[in-house]
């Protein structure tokens, strides 16, 4: 399949990762997907239980670790079959530094859940990450995640020979994060207005992340 935008770092696929996903190897798999009860206009929302049980089943035998990054109110229920193939490593908080409310909860992280095999080299993999400027959305996205948070996540969970993979790209903070990070990524995503706002964030400079 030919890709929509590729660079030397970067590879992204337009189109259903069930579709794209049997095609291409990654290392480390780390990706915020189509969650149960989400209200945002997102393609999969109708059936997100399915949806992640086919892309996990069909992503490649080379997929050593996952990182699923999830709101704070999510429930990770879908998650269970996950140890069918990757063992339960750890569960990791991603602050944000300016908590907001949503309804009666009070929304001041990210989650993540993490799976497989530890990087080479990582002899402790912390759980805590506080983004130091969260404020305001940094991707034209219905669900942004922080991009600090995810180059935290590509750090602590891949190692630099991997190539990352994020099968619901969205606008491509995981790509953008692991280009930062000097590894190589593959994103696949359904709608082809988040590949053009990705395909845009990845021709941008490459910022060197030391945090």
């Amino acid at each position: 399949m030919k890709p929509y935008y590729q660079d030397d770092w970067v590879t992204i696929y337009h189109g259903d990762c069930r579709d794209i996903l049997p095609t291409v190897v990654g290392h480390s798999l780390i990706t915020d997907p189509v969650w149960p009860g989400a209200t945002a206009a997102i393609k999969g929302a109708d059936a997100p239980e399915d949806l992640w049980k086919w892309a996990m089943a069909l992503a490649s035998h080379e997929v050593q670790r996952v990182a699923v990054h999830l709101g704070c109110d999510t429930s990770p229920a879908f998650l269970a079959t996950m140890q069918e193939r990757w063992a339960f490593a750890r569960v990791c908080w991603l602050e944000i530094v300016f908590p907001h409310c949503k309804g009666r909860i009070l929304y001041g992280s990210d989650v993540a859940y993490l799976y497989g095999v530890a990087p080479a080299g990582k002899q402790v993999v912390p759980g805590r990450c506080t983004d130091p400027a969260s404020g305001g959305k940094e991707a034209d996205h219905p669900c942004p995640r922080k991009l600090r948070h995810v180059q935290w996540l590509v750090k602590w969970w891949s190692e630099e020979r991997d190539i990352v993979l994020d099968p619901f790209m969205g606008s491509g903070t995981t790509l953008r994060a692991a280009k930062d990070l000097n590894r190589k990524a593959i994103g696949i995503e359904v709608e082809e207005k988040y590949c053009e706002i990705a395909a845009t964030r990845m021709s941008q400079d490459v910022f060197d992340f030391r945090g």
